[in-house]
């Protein structure tokens, strides 16, 4: 008996011993799509199929069968069968695994042991070594068998979790197996809590919960049947933790979790409240843009409409650890928005702000309350996650520890901070495409800002981790903007830009995007859209912890329009924000020394070299060696104005 193994990399089994495959990945493709197809095939489809015209297609065909023939062949059994018009491998005495599993997940009347060997011969994606995108019609082929070989496998897999559902730890690893395969189906979620409940694993009932709702708040999901299984898990738990004689540690809510309650109308228009409805409806939106943020769904929020309000019942009831509420007034043209954030657990008012603004757009002004909200909440949630005390930390805790580093203003130590943690993160879980993301964005941000010894490895090691995250997570909005950082890090700024658009068009409130696609938009040329959209930045996140950046670059673009004293007066606000940042401190001894104030030019000179401890800015060669100023434009304009005033501050050529 010969067998083809397809569930998984391609292995041929000739009497119980692996044959050796050859190394052609072609070859080994048609030798599947021969198995698998069972008919006779045309060589020129085949041709076609698998080679361009200046490969020589038949001759290479040819070389590929002379190939597989002794792989299939036996003395008394030719399978390939080849002539000068087709090309057929038979099927007699040959197994294939994809077809003797199909028959298994067809048949009804399976047993448990039929199905558990069905479900063991799935070894990873069907022919995962042999993936040829540049082959088109191969390549399609390819991924329709793929989803057929899913869903194969995701009923095999659901079929033993419901038939071992009175013994749970038999059904638990076909229930894991089966989120795995198919994580966007809410009732696989839902079965393994339930299986979990069953078989008494309390401890990881909340982690899967948090990773279901995670993969499911991309199609929507999340608010049905695994809600209602996540519900009943807790009930179980605490029936389970009453009949203990030693009281059980009580449930704890899911990290980085919240629900969005309707907010109240307390203008006396009734008509008013769609928009507190649209407030709360755009909220629970954008919030569950944030990375890690788990987001209940605005039907179920809703429930809880015009009833008393228990934030430690809703937390207990949700799973959540976060509740937010608010109320909207309006009196004449002006409308007012209070929000409030609530912890849960503990009912401690965290964060308050009230938002004000004129009525005669509302719909624009539902958008920007929305949108600073937002972005608030995003700062406080993250600074409120990394401080609770954990005692076993995993990826997310030194993800969220990392962001928080972030969130203090650059310097050296809190650079170098943020990269360690974000390395540990990545350490517990290589595979983490967050992990992967932050990293990236960490390494860069501390060469961008002139704070990393190794830069060129920095910058190196980021590329590879951004495009490791792109690889498992293509729409990640961290993930793209890990990618444009490393872009702009290596004055790619044309390649950049529309990274930093995908980042904006999948989360329309990620400030930092919208200031670095002005810098690179400035930076190719476009130097009239680099303010308004560091003032955009501005709106967005008023309080930013590197609100400093923002700043500088208004300063840079009217210093590149030798408007002196504007660009002072955003240059001071710079380096009051961040005193630790020594090129705003360049760019501020230089426009002070084109104003005539040497001393002060010269303070900032020499604070600006203390905070480098090296040779950047001894001279106007190294500050060009060090910076790369994008289009000839800007680049005359620089060299006129900042390079000007650092010669009038002293700085020699050389």
């Amino acid at each position: 008996m010969l067998e083809i193994r397809v569930l998984g990399a391609l292995e041929v089994i000739r009497d119980g011993a692996p044959a050796t495959l050859v190394a052609s990945r072609k070859t080994r493709a048609l030798l599947a799509y021969l198995a698998l197809t069972r008919c006779p095939h045309r060589r020129e489809q085949l041709c076609e199929m698998f080679w361009d015209v200046p490969d020589d297609p038949r001759g290479a065909l040819r070389w590929s069968l002379s190939k597989i023939r002794p792989l299939v062949d036996e003395p008394a059994l030719p399978r390939l069968l080849a002539d000068r018009q087709t090309v057929e491998l038979r099927s007699e005495a040959l197994d294939i695994d994809f077809f003797s599993t199909e028959v298994c997940a067809d048949a009804k009347a399976a047993s448990i042991d039929e199905l558990a060997s069905a479900a063991a011969s799935f070894r990873g994606p069907l022919l995962a070594d042999l993936e040829l995108p540049e082959n088109n019609d191969f390549h399609s082929w390819l991924l329709g068998l793929r989803e057929d070989a899913r869903r194969m496998q995701t009923t095999i897999l659901r079929a033993l979790t419901e038939r071992l559902g009175a013994t749970p730890q038999g059904a638990l690893p076909y229930a894991r197996a089966w989120v795995r395969v198919d994580p966007f189906d809410e009732t696989a979620w839902a079965r393994l809590i339930d299986v979990l409940a069953r078989a008494g694993r309390s401890g990881e009932i909340r982690q899967q919960y948090e990773a279901g709702l995670r993969s499911l708040r991309e199609v929507g999901g999340g608010s049905g049947p695994l809600l209602h299984a996540w519900r009943s898990a807790q009930v179980s738990t605490a029936h389970s933790a009453s009949r203990n004689t030693t009281p059980a540690e009580p449930a704890h809510a899911l990290r980085a979790s919240i629900v969005v309650l309707p907010f109240a109308n307390l203008s006396n228009d009734p008509e008013q409240q769609y928009f507190a409805d649209g407030i709360a409806g755009n909220l629970t939106t954008d919030l569950s843009r944030i990375p890690d943020m788990l987001v209940i769904s605005r039907n179920t929020a809703f429930t809880y409409r015009n009833k008393p309000i228990d934030t430690k019942q809703i937390g207990r009831e949700l799973g959540v650890r976060y509740v937010l509420e608010g109320d909207v007034q309006r009196s004449g043209n002006q409308v007012r928005v209070t929000a409030q954030l609530i912890d849960a657990e503990t009912d401690a008012h965290l964060w308050a702000e009230r938002f004000t603004g004129n009525a005669g757009d509302l719909f624009a002004l539902q958008d920007e309350i929305t949108s600073r909200i937002a972005v608030a909440l995003d700062l406080e949630l993250v600074d409120a996650e990394a401080s609770r005390p954990v005692d076993h930390p995993d990826t997310r805790d030194y993800i969220l520890r990392g962001r928080a580093v972030r969130l203090k203003p650059p310097s050296r130590e809190n650079r170098a901070e943020a990269v360690a943690l974000f390395k540990r993160a990545l350490a517990l879980d290589q595979q983490s495409a967050a992990a992967q993301s932050w990293l990236a964005i960490a390494l860069t941000a501390r060469v961008l800002d002139f704070m990393a010894e190794t830069a060129a490895a920095d910058i190196a090691h980021a590329e590879q981790l951004a495009e490791q995250a792109l690889a498992t997570l293509p729409r990640s909005t961290i993930a793209h903007f890990a990618r444009a950082q490393v872009l702009r890090a290596q004055h790619r700024y044309r390649e950049a830009i529309p990274e930093y658009e995908t980042v904006i068009a999948l989360n329309r409130n990620w400030s930092h995007a919208y200031s670095h696609l002005g810098w690179c938009n400035f930076m190719t040329g476009s130097i009239e859209e680099l303010i308004p959209a560091q003032e955009q930045a501005i709106r967005l996140s008023p309080r930013d912890p590197q609100i400093g950046l923002f700043f500088s670059r208004i300063g840079s673009g009217h210093l590149l329009q030798s408007r002196t004293d504007e660009a002072t007066i955003w240059y001071e606000k710079a380096r009051n924000a961040t005193p630790a940042h020594p090129e705003f401190r360049t760019f501020l001894a230089s426009v002070y020394a084109l104003k005539g104030e040497s001393e002060r030019a010269a303070a900032e000179l020499a604070e600006a070299r203390r905070l480098v401890g090296d040779d950047r800015y001894s001279s106007i060669a190294q500050f060009r060696a060090i910076s790369f100023w994008g289009a000839p434009k800007v680049r005359d304009l620089i060299e006129i104005t900042y390079f000007a005033g650092l010669r009038k501050a002293g700085v020699p050529e050389e």
